[in-house]
């Protein structure tokens, strides 16, 4: 009997080292796979810090993820997500959809920078869409001999949720300087759902046009707020003098560059 217990413990023992080895050799395929095949789709550098993946529940972590701006922009990067987190239906790895249950990134950075060819956000939008285009058929929809292709792995993503998030503001005139605004919360359900499941690609292209798109009412409606504040100091200054008065009207016009107005 004792035998038996002792060589029951050395196996649990034994799958225990097992699936840490696993799961560290998987955290750093999952590392090598993010950072490379991720600058395809957004078109700039991409680096992770971390991976943290449990087997068990299907849970895992990521830290440290810098995305970088396309060529020609001033500031530092456009996007730092410094913690996100994800869950997978681990029963959906088998089959040729995968089920994610939840993206959560919480607090990230996000820099727009406007400059006379548009923003950052707008040509990172148009790289993803442009490989989700190239993965699949022409205008985005995906060819019929695709959705009968056996090894072709599909995604369903359940709740993509990104909170907290600030937006730093940039123009390229402004040579990397931000004004920092706040971001609503952004929550996407069911992506590629009812489709039977959509490709990464497509899946990355309908995220990253939700962020845009908040990104620009968020900076917008700061933009008009700012505005009407150097509105404000200009007309002050004019009851200063004239010389005062030209400079409140210049920084209204700086202002109103920032945001492309």
């Amino acid at each position: 009997m004792k035998t038996l217990l002792k060589i029951g413990l050395v196996l649990v023992v034994l799958f225990i080292i097992a699936v840490a080895v696993v799961t560290s050799n998987l955290d750093k395929m999952i590392k090598a796979g993010v950072e490379t095949v991720g600058p395809e789709i957004t078109g700039t550098s991409l680096t992770l810090e971390s991976v943290d993946l449990s087997l068990l529940s299907g849970e895992g972590r990521l830290k440290g993820l810098l995305v970088g701006n396309p060529p020609g922009f001033q500031t530092e990067r456009a996007f730092k997500l410094g913690d996100a987190r994800v869950k997978v239906d681990l029963k959906s790895a088998l089959t040729d959809k995968l089920v994610i249950e939840e993206i959560l990134i919480d607090a990230p950075e996000i820099t727009y920078e406007a400059s006379g060819s548009g923003s950052n956000l707008n040509k990172i939008q148009e790289n993803v869409a442009a490989f989700a285009k190239k993965a699949g058929a022409p205008g985005g929809a995906e060819p019929k001999a695709e959705k009968k292709e056996p090894g072709q792995k599909k995604v369903q993503i359940n709740h993509f949720i990104l909170k907290n998030a600030q937006v730093n503001a940039s123009a390229t005139m402004f040579k990397g300087k931000t004004l920092t605004v706040s971001l609503p919360d952004i929550h996407l359900k069911d992506i590629g759902k009812e489709s039977g499941g959509t490709t990464m690609g497509k899946a990355s292209s309908e995220v990253f046009a939700a962020i845009n798109k908040s990104v620009m009412q968020a900076v917008t409606g700061s933009g008009k707020a700012l505005q009407q504040g150097a509105e404000a100091v200009g007309e002050a200054a004019k009851s200063i003098g004239s010389g005062a008065g030209d400079a409140g009207s210049k920084a209204m016009e700086g202002v109103k560059g920032l945001f492309g107005k």
